[in-house]
Parts: structure tokens; sequence; C-alpha cells
């Protein structure tokens, strides 16, 4: 009877707590970053056709959810030793080679040799790549993540090198006005001495010194950290520390694992549906849930992800699962035997489906950015094996590709953290006019080696957006563009151009759902173009808009009817400056500066 008033007593605990974040802010941020950058607010339509929920479309934002993102800092240390090795690109040619260890296409490389399932947005990058590293931070807060889990499971390595300059980029992005994740760690799957080894060079390195405090995430009132404390020795000053110093949750291996109670103290990282409730108190609540993008898991057991069986990738679903939404005027229904069904996250959309169903108060996604699984001679009885990542369809990683994913799963992520945590209320706007703000120093100067042999460079930031103001009196529209630094000359190539969706269903002819573009070309003194897509990259005129450049600012007074516009006038935009490669909207995410950032829209 006592242990039952003990575990109400703190389930009710446990609930007050939850609140605190709305009473008293959030115990998770010392902010110098903005709070007038608010990406829940933005647009989008992705490369399919899907559209991110909006104010009024889901639930008002809930500052007691939280979202975590499994995330991988170990590139660094693996492009020292070896060069990007992509397993889809060597499998192209000779697809009998798929089970052959021992056959020269892999280039009688050693057994556990690391190798790509596709080609990452940015290349084969190091994670000390700082112009990579802000891209992150900006991607990551604009989906609405929280907190990044570091992989350090793999015996003592915790990647202090690669952490060391993430945490110095983001406290940058901070500074820039980012709401960049803050982060914890993951260590091995048990007690032994690898995790107290982890655990202590954490402790001393960071937590102890107080270094990056703003960045570490909260929960239960004390930095989180997954791993298993039962390994701890009271009786050494430094571990009984440790153990008071940090909120453990012990990590989970298992993907089949059943509901936990809140007294056990365990978390997930990748569940097979139905997906494990992890803490359930006995009011009902649950502490956390996993949502993966694919599993390395087969029948109820674990396999790899090139296995001879029915492997849960990105198009697998548990049953006869199917998803819908409205495009171009016409309802879309997908399910594993849709045609590229891998494009659309049939099951990352099915577990998100479960989590938002049990409403937890923490949901782990795995996962941002892990890239690589090693080539084993067998694993799990699977001849030359890749364990956990393999090709774009047995794969789990979310950062955009250069590839046949494209951002899709990344649109998909932002859409489903809006359905669990909901979005804030729409853009304000004061006499009339509706004013937008961005980032600074979004896109980095890059010069940096990627994996061995590999180097990148690259300068395109120019006219830095941090600001605009909208508004219209039925004729025209008064679009106010504010730049960091004064504005460039108007012969510079693709020169402040502005994007406009003045069709949200996707019905008329568009580029990336963009009907019309402003000065993409042909800008004089005082005048630019305004032209319609006629479908894709290819325009006609529509009509001119004045502008004027003063400093830092650029006016423009865009007539209405020139963009088919007529009675209460709605639109969504976009800000690009010096786009490197027209035509392809994946340049929005590299190139130049855009605001907002990727496919994102400001709406007015």
């Amino acid at each position: 009877m006592f242990n039952r008033l003990v575990s109400c007593f703190m389930s009710a605990v446990t609930f007050l707590a939850s609140l605190a974040p709305c009473i008293f802010g959030s115990p998770n941020r010392n902010p110098p970053f903005r709070t007038d950058v608010r990406p829940d607010t933005w647009a989008a339509v992705d490369g399919l056709g899907r559209t991110l929920p909006m104010a009024g479309e889901v639930r008002e934002k809930n500052c007691r959810k939280f979202v975590g993102m499994f995330y991988w800092i170990w590139h660094t240390n693996f492009a020292d030793a070896y060069p990007a090795r992509n397993a889809t690109e060597v499998l192209s040619e000779p697809p009998e080679a798929l089970y052959d260890f021992s056959s020269p296409v892999w280039e009688d490389t050693a057994s556990g040799t690391p190798y790509y399932w596709g080609k990452p947005l940015y290349g084969y990058y190091r994670d000390t790549d700082a112009y990579v590293l802000r891209k992150h931070a900006e991607l990551l807060a604009d989906a609405g993540v929280d907190v990044i889990i570091f992989d350090c499971t793999n015996g003592t390595a915790t990647w202090d090198e690669s952490y060391e300059k993430l945490f110095e980029v983001f406290e940058a992005a901070k500074a820039d006005g980012v709401n960049v994740p803050q982060v914890a760690f993951m260590l091995p799957f048990g007690d032994g001495p690898d995790t107290t080894t982890s655990l202590k060079n954490l402790y001393e390195r960071i937590y102890s010194k107080g270094r990056y405090r703003d960045l570490w995430f909260i929960w239960d009132r004390k930095p989180l950290i997954m791993a298993h404390s039962s390994g701890l020795d009271r009786r050494d000053p430094t571990q009984k520390a440790i153990l008071k110093f940090f909120t453990f949750r012990q990590n989970d291996p298992l993907y089949f694992s059943s509901d936990t109670l809140y007294a056990q103290k365990i978390w997930g990282w990748c569940s097979t549906v139905p997906q494990a409730k992890y803490g359930r108190s006995l009011i009902g609540r649950t502490e956390q849930m996993c949502v993966s993008v694919a599993q390395n898991a087969a029948d109820g057991a674990l396999v790899a992800m090139n296995a001879d069986a029915d492997v849960q990738g990105r198009a697998y679903a548990e049953g006869a699962y199917a998803y819908s939404y409205e495009t171009a005027g016409q309802t879309v229904t997908v399910d594993g035997n849709t045609e590229n069904a891998l494009l659309y996250g049939i099951n990352f959309r099915q577990q998100w489906d479960n989590a938002i169903a049990a409403d937890p108060d923490f949901v782990f996604i795995t996962g941002w950015n892990e890239w690589i699984a090693g080539r084993w001679d067998v694993w799990q009885d699977t001849p030359n094996a890749f364990p956990d990542q393999f090709s774009p369809e047995f794969s789990r990683d979310i950062e955009p590709m250069d590839g046949i994913l494209k951002d899709h799963y990344y649109n998909q992520l932002v859409a489903n953290i809006r359905r669990f945590k909901g979005v804030s209320a729409k853009t304000e706007e004061k006499c009339g006019v509706k004013t937008y703000y961005h980032y600074t120093n979004s896109t980095l100067k890059r010069d940096s080696d990627g994996w061995q042999g590999l180097h990148y460079t690259a300068d395109t930031m120019r006219n830095d957006f941090v600001k605009a103001t909208a508004r219209d009196d039925g004729q025209y529209i008064y679009l106010e563009i504010e730049t960091k630094e004064n504005i460039t000359p108007y012969t510079d190539n693709a020169w402040m151009r502005v994007f406009i969706d003045t069709d949200a269903s996707g019905v008329s002819p568009n580029w990336e759902g963009f009907e019309y573009v402003i000065n993409r070309e042909n800008a004089t003194e005082n005048t630019v173009q305004i032209e319609r897509s006629l479908g894709g990259w290819s325009f006609a005129p529509a009509g001119t808009a004045q502008y004027t450049v003063s400093g830092n600012k650029m006016q423009l007074k865009i007539p209405v009817a020139a963009l088919g516009l007529q009675g209460n006038v709605h639109f969504r935009f976009k800000l690009s400056d010096n786009m490197q490669t027209d035509g392809d909207i994946m340049d929005f995410y590299k190139s130049g500066d855009v605001a907002p950032g990727g496919r994102f829209t400001f709406v007015y």
C-alpha cells in the first residue's frame, strides 16, 4: 500500500512539474535568441504536394510537449581514416554483389568498413564543418526540435572534438536569433565500465565546469542523460556527484519492449509498431515514446537492413495502413504499394500517428544524420551485412539528401511535430502591417575538409535578410525588405527575388508551389518584372513592380492585379538572394540567403 501511495505521489509531482514551463517559463532556456522569429507560423508545400498544418488546423502550441532527435557526431572520426564509400553507388552496376562480401566491387575493404547509404545534401561532411552545423541548427530549430541526443553508445567514444565544435556553432547561432536545440548524450546500453568511463569524461569536461550551460537539456530539474546509473560506485566522490547531478533515463536497446512504469526510469530510442510507452503513470500519462523512420527488424527479430526478409524500411506499414492528404484539388492516398512508396514515409507516419494518439510528454526521433553503417562479413545470419543503414529505402535519416529523397522527410518531420506540439497563433498585425523576422548569418562561408580526399568551399552569402513588412490597400502590396548591411547593386546575379504563392491549393500552374516570381531577371534601376509560372521553372510576363533601395532597405510596390488577386488579399511569399542553381529548390537550403529557410514561406 505504501509503495502505491508513493507512486501516486510521484505521478502527481511529475504532472505538476510538467506544468512549470507554461506557468514559470521553460526551465530549458536561458535565451539570447529572438522570440519574434516564429517558424511554426510559416507555411510550406513539399515536393509531393503535402502542406504543413497551420493555426486552426492543429491544437495551440503545448509547452509541455518535447521532441528529441537522435544525432550523430562521429563523421569527423571516420573521415580521417576512410574515403566516402556509397553502398548504393557500388551496387548500381553489379547487384549480384549484394551478398558477396569478397566481390571485387567492395575493393577488399575490411569487415566493419563504413559505407554511406546515400549522399547528404551538404556532401560527405565532417561534423566540425561550421557551415553544415549552422544549417543543422536552423533546420532543427525551424522544425521544432527541442534537443539533439548524441549517439555515444559505442564503447567509450564521446566524439569530443565534434561536440566542442557543435557547441561553438550553436552558441553563435543563438546570438543570431536561432532557437537552437539543446543537447544531451546517450551512452552505452548497459551499466558496464564503458558507461562509467563516458559519464566521468562528460562530467569532467563539460558539466562539472558549467560549460555551455544554456545548451543543456533539463528534465526533472537536472540535465538529462540517457544512460545506466547502476554501475556507478557511491563510495567514489566523482561517481557520487554524477549520480546526483543528472536525470538518468536508462536507455533500452530493444525494439520490441513492452510498456514500462514511470518508476523504472527507462526510455527507448527505436521501437516497432505499436511502439512501447515508456514511463507510464498511474493516472495514465506516458513520459516518452519513440518515432523512427525505419527499423532493421523483420518478423519480430533484429536483422540487417539488407537482409533477405521483409525488413521494415521507409515504405513498411504494420497491417493495412495508409494515410491521405489533399493536393492540387485531389485526395492522394498512399500505402506500401504506392509507386515510389519510399518517398512518402509510410512507416514514419504510422509511428507518428501512434505517438500522437498516446500523447506522451517526450517523443524521441530516430534519426537525423547517421548516414553510415559498417559492412560486415556476417551479421545476424546475413552475409555481407549492413546492420543499420543500407539504401534510400532501408535507412532512417531525415537530414535532406542529394538524391531521390530530397527534403521529403524533413518536411514530413515538421508537419508531424506540429501535429504533436501544436502551433503558435498567426502572425501579429499592427495598424494593417504584418512584420516578419529572420536570422542573420544563415549561410556561413564554407572551407572545410570532408571525408578523406574531399574539400568543400562556398561563399554565397550576400544580402542577409533580417526583416520584412507587408501591407496592402486593395490595389497594391507594399513590401519592405530589410537586410543586415547595405543592399548590393541591382546588376548582381539572382538579386533580391520574391517568390509568391497565390494559390495554396496547388491547382494553378506553379514552380514548387509558387505561381509568381518577382525580379527573376532584367531588373532596371527602379522597376522589376513580375512573372507567372507556366508550370515548373518556365515563366511568362505578368507585369512590373516599382521599387527603391535606400541603404539596407528595399521597398516594392506590387500591383495586386498582376498577381491575379482580388478582394481580400491573401498570399505567401519567400525572399531569395544569390540563388546558384535556377530551378532547383534544394538550392534554397544551401546558397545565398532565403527567408524563411528551405521551402518555408511567410503568410500574409
